[in-house]
């Protein structure tokens, strides 16, 4: 008999075996054992599955650590990053620290985490992000760590955009700022330079910057930029001619200059003398010639041919003194309607070319001494004449938007020299006629292919409002001519200048127009800023912080962006 048979007898063995044939009949049975042989790898999908939820959670954390990170580099990159083409201390510092910031070391229990940052050809900023997450359930399958990674680059792309630099270039932009060891004009001709290549350098394919300059000073150069018809025929100028006058010896031992000698005490002699007026100039010769000749030079009695040059500067259309800047009427201050056109039949719309040497301030000798009278004087003496004593300059000639090289912006900034006194509010007005796409320039400001442009007025300038009276600017000698400012105004000329200076800005920005205003080594002023806005005026003390500002407008006009 078998062991088994010994062990359970018959009897057992046949209990065994129904059971076996109940067990093989019965479902709840089969189950069991199919569960049984599922648990495992059940176990492990759960697992798995725990283990990489978690660890697309830190997947999707690390992007967003990785794109932070990369956008704020871009953010922070300069000019000189720009132009270096690598990627600054600083600059990898903040892209590092917002990457830690938003991706903290031990984040879901992560280890070994690295970001590295490099910059493209294009300048955008690229990044790789990794770290390793530990496994939970995974671990006990051999599967200790989960490796992950996130790839990100980050681009300041300019749309199509039009910047108008307003450029100060009085007499002071010669100084030096304290800490500096160039004039502050040789700053600003490096900065503009770099500004230029940091804006090219965020170009897209197909993209439009078009670059326009006004430099300004006692008044602008524009007239290369106007058409024929915008100029008057002929306008009046305060020059003199000679005259001679019969006069008493006694009255002629008052006088410089006389001819004749003294018989006695009662016979009169000829004496010649100059008459100082404001003569009306036919300007029929700017069609052929930019200058005309008249006989100022010398002595009455002897005087000689001056030409009197048209350099491109001009006298402003018609205004009035305004004493409501809250109520300005725009029908009589055409100078403060900048989207204005002429018309060629209404010689108030137009502008007068500016004659420099016929510039004569009477009554002020060249001693200084004497009033301003607006009437005519007849006199042996010598006046002041404005342009002969450096109170009538004509800056660089302004340039209307276009597209530039680094080059031609290298010429243009290099042609800026530094003379004249500061009157504001004639570079805000030429920089909005010129940037403003509804005014003189309508059709070359519009928008291209359907694409809105990007407008936006730089003003930099490097000093308070400070005009001369005895100037020949863009109204005139002020005290004779009294077009908008005459002395007995309730206002000062400085007033005057600096509220026009401030409805113009005004004007610029209801044209869609973004201003950004500079103060160059000049401290901080309320009248600059309050025509900026707090968030887009800059005080720069010395030329690094006029570059900083450069690049921080830049970036700050630029879209920027994380690319995909």
């Amino acid at each position: 008999m078998s062991e088994t048979m010994t062990m359970f007898g018959p009897g057992m063995l046949r209990q065994i075996a129904s059971l076996l044939r109940r067990l093989g009949c019965n479902d709840a049975g089969n189950v069991i054992i199919i569960v049984a042989a599922s648990l495992f790898p059940l176990l492990v999908l759960i697992g798995s599955g725990i283990d990489m939820g978690r660890g697309y959670l830190a997947q999707t954390r690390l992007q967003q650590a990785c794109d932070s990170g990369t956008l704020a580099a871009r953010k922070r990159l300069g000019t000189e990053a720009a132009v270096g083409g690598v990627i600054p201390a600083n600059v990898a510092d903040t892209g590092q620290r917002f990457f830690n910031i938003n991706f903290r070391d031990g984040a879901y229990g992560s280890e070994n985490r690295d970001f590295e940052m490099v910059l493209e050809e294009d300048y955008a900023v690229s990044g790789l992000a990794t770290a390793d997450v530990p496994t939970t359930v995974m671990g006990a399958f051999g599967h200790d760590t989960i490796s992950i990674s996130a790839e990100c680059s980050s681009q300041l792309n300019m749309p199509n955009t039009d910047v108008m630099m307003v450029l100060d270039t009085t007499g002071s932009m010669l100084r030096t700022n304290p800490g500096d060891t160039q004039s502050r004009i040789v700053a600003l001709r490096a900065t503009v330079q770099s500004f230029h290549a940091q804006l090219e350098a965020s170009k897209a394919a197909g993209t439009r910057i078009r670059y326009g300059f006004v430099p300004y000073s006692t008044n602008v150069n524009v007239g290369a930029l106007l058409q024929d018809d915008w100029l008057v025929d002929e306008w009046s100028y305060n020059f003199r001619e000679a005259n001679g006058v019969t006069i008493t010896p006694s009255i002629a031992d008052n006088y410089r200059y006389y001819s004749a000698s003294r018989p006695n005490g009662t016979q009169t002699v000829r004496n010649a003398q100059w008459r100082y007026d404001n003569f009306n100039v036919d300007l029929g010769f700017l069609d052929t010639t930019n200058f005309v000749t008249y006989p100022i030079g010398g002595s009455p009695s002897a005087p000689y041919n001056v030409n009197a040059y048209y350099r491109g500067c001009i006298e402003e259309r018609d205004t009035y003194e305004i004493n409501d800047y809250t109520n300005v009427d725009l029908n009589r201050a055409l100078d403060l309607d900048i989207d204005r056109v002429p018309d060629p039949t209404d010689p108030d719309t137009q502008w007068r070319p500016m004659l420099n040497e016929l510039s004569f301030i009477r009554e002020v000798r060249n001693n200084g001494s004497g009033p301003f009278t607006p009437g005519v004087v007849t006199s042996p003496y010598d006046f002041v004449n404005a342009w002969w004593w450096g109170y009538g300059a004509c800056p660089a000639p302004a340039q209307k938007l276009q597209e530039m090289t680094a080059a031609q912006v290298t010429t243009y900034v290099n042609s800026l020299t530094a003379q004249g006194s500061t009157y504001h509010d004639i570079g805000m007005i030429w920089g909005g006629r010129l940037l403003s796409s509804t005014g003189l320039f309508a059709t070359e400001n519009a928008d291209v292919d359907g694409s809105a442009t990007s407008r936006h007025l730089i003003f930099m300038t490097d000093g308070e409002t400070a005009p001369l009276d005895i100037s020949y600017g863009s109204y005139g000698i002020e005290p004779l001519d009294r077009r908008r400012w005459r002395p007995s105004s309730s206002m000062t000329l400085t007033e005057t200048v600096e509220n026009r200076f401030s409805f113009a800005c005004e004007e610029v920005k209801r044209r869609n127009i973004q201003v950004w205003v500079i103060s160059f080594g000049s401290g901080n002023s309320p009248m600059l800023e309050a025509c900026a806005g707090a968030e887009h005026y800059y005080v720069a003390d010395d030329a690094v912080e006029l570059q900083n500002t450069f690049s921080d407008i830049a970036r700050r006009m630029g879209e920027l962006r994380i690319v995909d």
